[in-house]
Formats: C-alpha cells, sequence, structure tokens
C-alpha cells in the first residue's frame, strides 16, 4: 500500500479524543509470537464491540521468521541455519504463517514491536500507515538518526537500508499487527530472509547508524509518547504483563 504523503497530526485528532476512554498499554517484554496470534485476534474482537476504546501492545519478540499474505517459502533464503552467537537462542528460527499483510521479515530481542489494536481513524487505512510511519519518524529523530519513506514501500529507511517495518491486518476497520523498530537486533539474523520480498534490501538499526542504542525500556516510552502525539490520543499508564495475564490485567475476565 502507498502511505497518504499527510500522516494524521495531534492537532487532526485532539477534539475528538476528549471525549473518548484512554487507550491502555501493556508492556508484553519478551514473548514468544504464537500466542500473541490468539492475543491480538481477541483483543480485536473487544475492540470491534466497543468493550475496550483500543489498546497498544509494546514488546520484543523471541527469534521468528514471520510470512505475511504475500510471503512464501521463496522468502526463506537459509532457515534452518540462521544462527548468532549473540544470542542463546539455537537454529533453527521458527518460522510462521501470520496473517499481516507483506512478505517475509524477522523478528527478534533488541527490536521493538508495536500491535496497535485499535479503529482506524477516518477508516483511512493509508493515513494511518503513514501516521504509524511517522511515529517512528520523530522517535528516531530523538535519538540521531533521520528516517525517510520510500514510495510505495511502507516502513522507514535510511540510505536505503531499512531500519522499520510495517505490516497490518484490518478487520471491520480495527487494526492488529503493526510495526517493528530495529534498535539493537542482531542484523546478521536477517541473512536468512529476503526481507519483505525485497531482494538485496539491507537492514540497520539505531546502533548500527549512531553506535549506541538506548534501553528498550526507554524506547517504549518514547514510542508511547509519540504515538500520543501524532495521532492525538489519550494514552493510559503503561502498564506490565504477559500474553497469558493480558486479558486479566485488562479486566476482561
Amino acid at each position: 500500500m502507498k502511505p497518504s504523503p499527510t500522516p494524521p497530526s495531534a492537532s487532526d485528532a485532539r477534539p475528538e479524543a476528549h471525549s473518548r476512554p484512554p487507550i491502555p498499554v501493556l508492556d508484553l517484554g519478551l514473548a514468544p509470537y504464537a500466542p500473541l496470534l490468539q492475543l491480538q485476534r481477541d483483543l480485536r474482537a473487544r475492540v470491534a464491540e466497543g468493550i475496550l476504546p483500543g489498546i497498544l501492545l509494546l514488546l520484543e519478540h523471541e527469534p521468528v521468521i514471520t510470512l505475511g499474505s504475500r510471503g512464501g517459502e521463496a522468502d526463506l533464503v537459509r532457515s534452518e541455519d540462521v544462527s548468532s552467537s549473540h544470542l542463546p537462542w539455537s537454529p533453527p528460527v521458527p518460522v510462521i504463517k501470520t496473517e499481516r499483510g507483506g512478505a517475509a521479515t524477522l523478528h527478534a530481542p533488541g527490536q521493538l514491536v508495536s500491535y496497535p489494536i485499535m479503529r482506524i481513524p477516518g477508516r483511512d487505512l493509508r493515513a494511518f500507515v503513514a501516521g504509524l510511519e511517522q511515529v517512528l519518524m520523530d522517535l528516531l529523530a530523538g535519538l540521531g538518526v533521520a528516517a525517510e519513506r520510500r514510495a510505495g514501500a511502507p516502513g522507514l529507511y535510511v540510505r536505503g537500508a531499512k531500519i522499520a517495518s510495517v505490516g497490518l491486518r484490518c478487520q471491520r476497520w480495527v487494526s492488529s499487527h503493526g510495526t517493528s523498530l530495529n534498535v539493537s537486533i542482531d542484523l546478521g539474523l536477517f541473512d536468512g530472509i529476503v526481507s519483505c520480498g525485497e531482494i538485496g534490501l539491507q537492514q540497520t538499526s539505531v546502533l548500527a547508524e549512531t553506535g549506541s542504542a538506548p534501553s528498550m525500556p526507554e524506547v517504549k516510552r518514547r514510542y508511547a509518547q509519540a504515538f500520543s502525539s501524532v495521532f492525538g490520543t489519550s494514552l493510559g499508564p503503561m502498564l506490565h504483563s504477559t500474553p497469558e495475564r493480558a486479558s486479566a490485567d485488562l479486566g476482561l475476565r
């Protein structure tokens, strides 16, 4: 999908935001991928039914390769021997087919994953994607990284290398899945896939670009702050939870 050139701004949405309850924010720490698929389905249904105003999930994933709606075996370069001396997991990295759009991507510690499960403002999916990109651009600017969009390719780039990805699921005009931002992830893990279906696409990270990276709690704090500003949305305090406890912590059980 091609992002809208004009992302939503705080000034566009703030008057309406005053009448809405704050969106809860859950920090899920380091989590496996599979439980998040079902959790997102459950929360997406609650938002669609009006039980939740929305929710923002922030986390890191254990190493996993995910294949979106356009992904397939051709996107796996060497899935049986992707490994890294910097991580305690052994190959092969699991490969999971998922319901988001896009092709293949990889998640691992050192990458911030955000899942905003919410009604898409104005039912404008392109503007929503542009807004999610703007959140990450603002966050990166605060860390000294100048990222840019690329026409026809959702996500953010630094001198041609990808630093952030966007992949969404939209059902009943409620979003799930979301974005990933390379903070201090082992970039060698990306050798196991054709990133985003683009042969030769290189990945970069905040650490690779600046020589240092803030802690993940600090990145999550900055993300929530930028998200609230870009979308003009009031967020609740960040709560620490797990995929297993999330529904109970939200008062849904």
